[in-house]
């Protein structure tokens, strides 16, 4: 994963997610948007039924996506734990994994009941226990203590539930945001701990900190050969799409694209072209690799000659400022004289005097 992940995922990702609304006020509070949002590109919970009561089996669904034993949910399950839960149910795995760890348990007679609405009851001590509590943490009346520690730690935020309530997609959805800002035992942001989370000042999530882990790509269009559809594995009916910051569709990427990146999970797609203003991407053949003059073996300059330009003796230039660009573009890297390459670039400075630096860079394939 290269560097437009990190500095463009922020820019262009946050507004991608709340087309209109500016970083600084997407990030000022904690709105249900941000929340589905961040849930969904953890791969937690996805859909549009807020309304919809979860059962118990999609509720242990949820909770192994939002664990360290997300991954499991990439293999098939052989083995059966409940009487009534079959080795060939979709939810088997996850069902498995929620009571292997103590989050959810099964009722007398053998059975997990997985198609029973899951209750508040039950998500509170599933989400205690992702946190690291144990029963023998609670004395005395384990059920009160329990909600006690629950709302102490403001997992209930945005859920009016009584314990015995059954759950909507719509509490879930706040369940799992709240989980991922909530102190573990330990003392750490849950968050933080099991995805590698970073919170703005305001304390709620950094939406683009999720993208920067996810983002695919960079990956070349070519009209000849390679369109939109061929290098996404979604369809482009349910794609968000954005060209150079601003929303767009299949047919202006496809006809002036250079490269694009995508976000699986939430079927975004980010394309850059030769006429971004900020931000934007340049196709062609590496005319000259220039070195500081103090260190031979550091590139500072990398000129390409555009396919108009053909082999003229001008070029367009492009500054190599990070050490990441700067090893690909070294003897020691993947890049030299006669490549065709894709260079993702960062203007800056005035119209007389723009500069364009080098944040990420594809070959030709």
């Amino acid at each position: 994963m290269m560097n437009l992940e990190r500095k463009a995922a922020g820019a262009l990702a946050v507004c991608a997610l709340s087309v209109g609304m500016t970083a600084s006020a997407y990030a000022a509070t904690s709105t249900f948007d941000m929340r589905e949002n961040v849930v969904s590109l953890l791969g937690i919970i996805n859909t549009s039924n807020y309304q919809a009561t979860v059962t118990r089996a999609e509720f242990a669904r949820m909770l192994m996506n939002a664990s360290d034993d997300r991954q499991l949910g990439r293999t098939a399950s052989n083995v059966s734990v409940y009487a009534d839960v079959s080795n060939t149910s979709e939810y088997a795995t996850a069902i498995r994994t929620a009571s292997t760890n103590g989050w959810m348990t099964g009722y007398l007679g053998g059975n997990f009941k997985p198609d029973e609405p899951v209750t508040m009851r039950d998500a509170v001590k599933a989400t205690l226990t992702l946190l690291g509590y144990t029963s023998e943490d609670f004395t005395e009346n384990v059920q009160e203590a329990r909600l006690a520690q629950f709302k102490k730690l403001s997992l209930d935020s945005n859920i009016y539930r009584e314990l015995d309530e059954t759950l909507t997609r719509e509490d879930c959805i706040n369940l799992f945001y709240n989980l991922m800002k909530a102190e573990t035992k330990s003392g750490t942001q849950y968050g933080s701990q099991v995805f590698d989370l970073t919170y703005n000042s305001d304390g709620e999530v950094n939406t683009s900190s999720i993208l920067d882990n996810s983002l695919k790509g960079p990956k070349i269009l070519d009209q000849e050969s390679r369109n939109l559809d061929d290098l996404v594995p979604f369809s482009l009916d349910d794609a968000v799409m954005f060209l150079n910051g601003e929303a767009s569709d299949e047919i202006e990427i496809n006809d002036d694209a250079t490269v694009i990146y995508y976000h699986e999970a939430t079927k975004m797609i980010f394309a850059y072209s030769d006429s971004g203003e900020n931000k934007g991407a340049t196709k062609g053949r590496i005319k000259a690799i220039y070195y500081d003059s103090s260190d031979p073996f550091t590139p500072v300059t990398v000129v390409l000659n555009t396919h108009h330009q053909d082999n003229a003796e001008v070029g367009d230039e492009f500054q190599i400022s990070n050490s990441e660009m700067q090893y690909l573009f070294s003897v020691y890297g993947e890049f030299e004289v006669g490549d065709e390459v894709a260079i993702v670039w960062e203007s800056s400075g005035s119209d007389e005097n723009m500069s364009y630096t080098v944040v990420d860079v594809v070959g030709d394939y």
